[in-house]
């Protein structure tokens, strides 16, 4: 079996196990995570239409992200079937490392069925303290080849909601889902007059809600649409 589920962060790695609300006799399949990158490099053109395309990390007018985490605060995971319910809430902080093949970062168990609704809520909450709950740092090369350092923060409350249909649980069958974050599309919206019209703060387009608030608003836009999950029996 394969099945694609389309979310909005990465972040779906990490995972927990799961209880139902009903007792199942029949069977269960366990799913587990990994986190795969991809897509470093994405354009950065004239236009919308140029932007956020995967190209090489040598290539004027793009951007090339090098590091970046997430912190999540909270996990809520709900699955629904014909016959049954699951439902889950998971309040211990994790920390998701976006840029390396990360290993098996939990599993969840679910009772035989096929699920016609499954959601997951992933609840990013603003810190005073380092975990702050997005980072991204990269470099911004122009179209003259000049190369300037980016850094992205999302330093508030933030909802990420994953929504799937028809996920198919047979038998005692374990699942792997890759968790494919193509950071590319984090700037389909993002054109080079955003970039070199941005201020800089000792030389760094710095852009959080505080710094550049207009690219803040379009890249932060994008953060329910810059990854997919693909899961194999």
């Amino acid at each position: 079996m394969k099945n694609l589920i389309r979310f909005g962060m990465a972040v779906l790695g990490t995972v927990v196990i799961l209880s139902s609300c009903e007792k199942d006799d029949d069977g269960s399949g366990k799913l587990s995570y990994k986190v795969k990158p991809a897509n470093f490099t994405a354009s950065i053109g004239t236009t919308i239409s140029g932007s956020g395309l995967p190209v090489g990390p040598t290539t004027n007018s793009s951007i090339t992200w090098t590091s970046g985490s997430l912190y999540i605060s909270e996990i809520d995971f709900e699955a629904e079937s014909n016959n049954r319910e699951i439902e889950y809430e998971l309040k211990q902080p994790v920390t998701v490392d976006l840029f390396n093949l990360s290993p098996i970062l939990g599993s969840i168990t679910i009772p035989d069925g096929t699920y016609d609704e499954v959601e997951l809520k992933l609840e990013l909450k603003k810190s005073t303290t380092s975990n702050i709950p997005l980072t991204l740092k990269g470099t911004y090369t122009d179209a003259n080849g000049a190369k300037i350092p980016v850094e992205f923060y999302l330093n508030e409350d933030f909802e990420v909601e994953v929504e799937a249909e028809d996920l198919v649980i047979k038998g005692t069958n374990d699942y792997l889902g890759l968790i494919n974050v193509q950071l590319n599309k984090f700037l389909t919206n993002v054109i080079s007059a955003d970039l070199s019209s941005a201020t800089k703060t000792g030389g760094v387009i710095v852009i959080s809600n505080t710094s550049n608030s207009n690219l803040y608003a379009k890249l932060k836009s994008n953060l329910n649409a810059f990854a997919d999950c693909d899961f194999d029996d």
